[in-house]
């Protein structure tokens, strides 16, 4: 049976406690984020305001975590979201989440707030309370070095920046200088801790199995196939960034805050100029041969970072911002800072045409004209920058703005526009953490043609998206990196849950099926629901923008109401869930959720 070691940390009292009952929690829901979320309910995090410093912030390492599995050198994190007030999720790379393992933990949750800023130092199953007021105030990649320095080169530092510090709404926990949990701002739950950071030192190489034979065995084999599968060797070539080139061609690059749907200028921010003038090295996750990561420097500002295309995107293509060395030079910033990079340039898309109506006066413009120090006053909210620190939902109702408001439940979309690639109209409008492109990962099926293509949005894409959703949580909770869904043959009609069973059956020992994995999926994705509906999640639905026709090419492209309300009906009643998207009580009780039907 799994053992799944977890400890619980609560700052205000000092004290360090042993999970209980952990192994039940991973057979029902896998590890990851399907543990963490679990936890979250048990440790009331639904009841807790966000940053009050008292709910739980739950890190998680996976089953396959660690084992050498490819791909398989990820974490998650499960809080609840300052921005937008439901479950905040957040997926990392790097180092970290074998180290969490090798340091003697698989869950970590920490509840209760600090006195004064400290910092966590976990080796051998044990943690110690650090004093970090010497780092409170230094960006989060200094702080890193700092403790790196202090804790040995092979440890994984998690640190927030000012930004989390200041409590913006959207700040990102940061870890290996250039990785993130982005997404729903858990470095302002973090901040709010007053927790600048935790230190994962390991001990060990490597975990134990419950089938080393059989797991060898598979990897003997898959190893060389995945090192040459195509949408692998597609990654090592040209990573993220190679989607700014096709994301213009096929018109789905939102630009000028979701008004148009390719970029004047986009060659210059593409993979192939970066890769002329500003490419130094390809980067990995630990257990990772696909190397997506590309390190760009920008000799004008003297910086490295690791660009992908949702920062190109967002801190680009909404701001109309085509200068490498600028975007590279906003990339950085946003990192040192603690941002994640979807949610700013989705406010400082907004704020700029914001500033248009005469809502608010600004010095940034179209283009990449007073970004930098907008970006400061942000993070440090400062001026206008108090204001935006809260996101595009805030902001808009306080300066009385309508359709530049573009979010779903308070989170600003990733860099793919609804109406031309229509299975994210489905995935944006019921994403559990609002308008994020990883719930269901529908773009990978619009842009492959799955479906009746990008333009479809009728039976057949929700069954496919569905299906994707529910790999997703596997995904999540295991962990492995959503960019193997090709590789592990994740997409509609593939075997995916039957190598993902096998897999987790040699590293458990557990008796695991594709059938298995799913119902546990499905169990993962109705726990998350009920939890959004608990914490005040409103109807599913979309911003007015993305109902306005967009035209590429001679060719309008619209997205109607009636098509996603039709989408939407056909969802539910896939999923057993009510007319309102609530899941019926006899859905949660097939799942063995019965403890959902009753308060809290």
């Amino acid at each position: 049976m799994q053992t799944l070691r977890g400890l619980v940390i609560d700052l205000s009292k000092r004290t360090i406690k042993s999970l209980e009952n952990g192994s039940k929690a991973a057979r029902l829901f896998i590890g990851g984020r399907g543990v963490a979320t679990y936890l979250f309910w048990k440790f009331g995090g639904h009841l807790a305001d966000p940053l009050s410093g008292e709910g739980p912030l739950i890190f998680a390492a996976g089953p396959l975590t660690g084992t050498g599995i490819p791909m398989s050198g990820r974490a998650a994190a499960v809080f609840r979201s300052p921005l937008t007030g439901i479950l905040g999720a957040s997926n990392l790379g790097g180092r970290l989440g074998p180290a969490m393992r090798f340091a003697g933990v698989d869950v970590l949750v920490v509840v209760g707030k600090a006195e004064r800023p400290v910092y966590l130092v976990v080796q051998e199953g044990r943690v110690e309370f650090r004093d970090a007021s010497h780092l409170w105030g230094k960006d989060a990649i200094e702080t890193e070095e700092v403790l790196l320095r202090e804790h040995g080169r092979n440890s994984a530092v998690l640190t927030i920046g000012p930004a989390g510090e200041n409590l913006v709404r959207f700040a990102s926990i940061n870890h290996d200088l250039w990785r993130q949990f982005g997404r729903t701002g858990g470095g302002a739950v973090m901040g709010a801790k007053r927790l600048k950071a935790v230190v994962f030192v390991p001990e060990r190489r490597g975990v134990d199995v419950a089938m080393p034979e059989k797991l060898a065995e598979f990897l003997k084999k898959f190893v060389p196939y995945f090192v040459g599968e195509k949408s692998v060797k597609a990654l090592f070539e040209g990573g993220t960034p190679r989607l700014v080139e096709i994301a213009n061609q096929m018109g789905f690059f939102p630009t000028y805050n979701w008004r148009r749907v390719s970029m004047d200028g986009w060659e210059r921010i593409a993979w192939p100029a970066l890769k002329r003038d500003y490419f130094v090295k390809p980067a990995a996750c630990l257990h990772c041969p696909a190397a997506c990561h590309r390190l760009v420097r920008s000799k004008k500002y003297g910086v490295d970072v690791d660009i992908e295309y949702e920062t190109i995107f967002a801190l680009g293509g909404l701001t109309g911002c085509a200068d490498p060395d600028e975007l590279i030079r906003l990339n950085d910033l946003a990192d040192r800072l603690g941002m994640d990079t979807i949610s700013l340039g989705g406010v400082l898309a907004f704020a700029i045409e914001a500033a248009e109506e005469g809502k608010l006066k600004l010095e940034a413009e179209w283009g990449c004209g007073g970004l930098a120090k907008l970006i400061e006053d942000i993070a440090y909210r400062r001026g206008v920058g108090d204001i935006l620190a809260d996101g595009v939902k805030v902001a808009a109702e306080r300066l009385g703005v309508g359709e530049a408001a573009v979010h779903v439940r308070g989170l600003e979309p990733a860099g793919y526009d609804p109406r031309v690639l229509k299975g994210m109209a489905l995935n944006y409008a019921i994403g559990y953490r609002g308008a994020d492109h990883l719930a269901t990962m529908a773009y990978a099926i619009d842009i492959g043609g799955y479906a009746g293509g990008p333009q479809s949005l009728g039976e057949e894409k929700v069954r496919a998206v569905a299906h994707m959703e529910e790999a997703s949580a596997v995904f999540d909770s295991l962990v492995l990196c959503k960019f193997g869904r090709g590789v592990y043959d994740m997409y509609p009609g593939g075997r995916g849950f039957e190598i993902a069973a096998e897999l987790l059956t040699y590293v458990t020992g557990e008796d695991w099926s594709a059938k298995s994995l799913r119902e546990a999926a499905l169990r993962i994705i109705n726990l998350t629901r009920v939890l959004n509906l608990k914490m005040g999640a409103g109807p599913d639905g979309l911003p007015e923008r993305f109902f306005k026709p967009v035209r590429f090419e001679g060719r309008e492209y619209v997205l109607t109401r009636g098509e996603l309300e039709a989408a939407l009906r056909s969802y539910y009643a896939l999923r057993g869930w009510d007319e309102e998207g609530r899941p019926r009580p006899e859905t949660l009780r097939e799942l063995q959720l019965d403890f959902l039907l009753s308060p809290p």
